[in-house]
């Protein structure tokens, strides 16, 4: 040969940290999601890098046997890493793609360079190049099918959660429709045996009537949250206005105070300001309110009920948090996880639809909504809304 063997992988190796360099200077100014990722891994990547080239470098001096055991190690460790990959940086794999293309094209143009400077021969230049070619092709093969074979265990891992979501709304909505449905088939056939009767008392159907149309309204009801429920997202955050959340405090009050024929249930309110304004729907806002506060209400047993409302603002966030806390009788831990799924219910008669509905209105307009509890000591939800604030 014309060159030296010691030589060519003495300059290749050197080249590695070039090579390196140059490959983050060209990803650093794409753009400024690609120069955080490469500022923030930086030295996670430097080790994979400089292991893969090195290894590469030695396996064009390798013999056809070594060499063959050397590409089957390739893959399998392009498997292992793409594997990894997805999982630890699967969020940011349109970098990672884009980062391997122009490590490739930065790697293969300095690599061919030195061969071309250090090797004279053509035969063995060809030689080198394909080597070479064919460890990175190899590498990046085995790095994609590892990738693509963890998004499909995810991809077929959410499948089967949203079809199990899918089962259990379907079976909660066809429980909650069934009780609606036998009742008015029940008054339906008892207005029908009326009409039959020699004598019509139109007081004893118009009973009936308002009973059936009443569980109408029900049913409408049931449809009407289902419906929100499956069109997530497809609310428009524009339709909303600016609105005093005193005020919508103000009316859920009086409205609870109604609701509550005990004594022994107490709801006090504590704000420092009249006016503390969001965005959103001040409407869909109450409706939340009084479903957190109905809960509290059903909570209570034995105990007197204490429900507090506190209102404050956090000017560093730009937040409005609002606390319903009660000393109910709480929530089981294990119930606590699933508080806005679906139809799932801690209540004998409830539909198991309103939490889940509440996030959803929360969120929709940038809020948050949170529920921790304590079996026999209570349960504090707290609801954080963007705050319009006056500056």
């Amino acid at each position: 040969m014309a060159h030296s063997e010691k030589e060519l992988r003495t300059s290749l190796i050197l080249a590695v940290s070039t090579i390196l360099d140059r490959h983050y200077h060209s990803v650093t100014l794409k753009n400024i999601q690609s120069a955080w990722f490469v500022e923030t891994y930086k030295e996670l990547l430097n080790t994979s890098f400089s292991t893969t080239f090195i290894c590469m470098i030695d396996a064009m001096f390798l013999d056809p046997l070594d060499y063959g055991r050397y590409l089957d190690t390739q893959e399998k460790e392009g498997i292992q890493q793409g594997n990894y990959t997805a999982e630890i940086f699967g969020d940011h794999f349109d970098i990672l793609l884009e980062m391997s293309k122009d490590l490739n094209l930065t790697a293969q143009n300095i690599m061919f360079t030195i061969i071309d400077e250090v090797v004279d021969d053509s035969a063995n230049r060809l030689f080198f190049y394909n080597r070479l070619m064919e460890s990175n092709w190899t590498r990046f093969s085995g790095f994609t099918l590892g990738y693509l074979s963890n998004k499909k265990q995810l991809i077929d891992s959410l499948h089967e959660q949203k079809i199990a979501v899918m089962g259990q709304m379907a079976a909660g909505m066809a429980h909650e429709i069934r009780n609606p449905l036998a009742s008015i088939k029940g008054f339906a056939q008892l207005v029908n045996n009326r009409l039959a009767e020699p004598e019509i008392k139109a007081n004893e159907l118009r009973t009936y009537m308002d009973i059936t149309i009443k569980e109408i309204d029900t049913l409408n009801g049931l449809v009407t949250d289902f419906l929100l429920l499956s069109r997530k997202g497809d609310s428009k955050r524009d339709s909303g206005v600016i609105f005093n959340v005193i005020e919508v405090i103000h009316r859920v009050n009086n409205i609870v105070n109604q609701l509550i024929l005990s004594d022994d249930i107490v709801l006090s309110v504590d704000y420092s300001a009249e006016t503390v304004l969001t965005f959103g729907s001040a409407s869909q806002l109450e409706q939340v309110f009084l479903n957190i506060l109905k809960n509290s209400i059903d909570s209570f047993t034995a105990c007197k009920g204490r429900i507090h409302i506190t209102i404050k603002t956090a000017a560093k966030t730009n937040k409005i948090i609002l606390l319903f806390k009660d000393n109910g009788e709480g929530i089981l831990p294990e119930k606590l996880k699933r508080i806005f799924d679906p139809f799932f219910t801690t209540k004998q008669k409830g539909t198991g639809i309103g939490l889940s509905i509440c996030k959803q209105l929360i969120e929709m307009y940038g809020g948050q909504i949170k529920v921790d509890s304590e079996v026999q000591v209570g349960t504090t939800v707290s609801v954080t809304l963007p705050w319009v604030c006056d500056k």
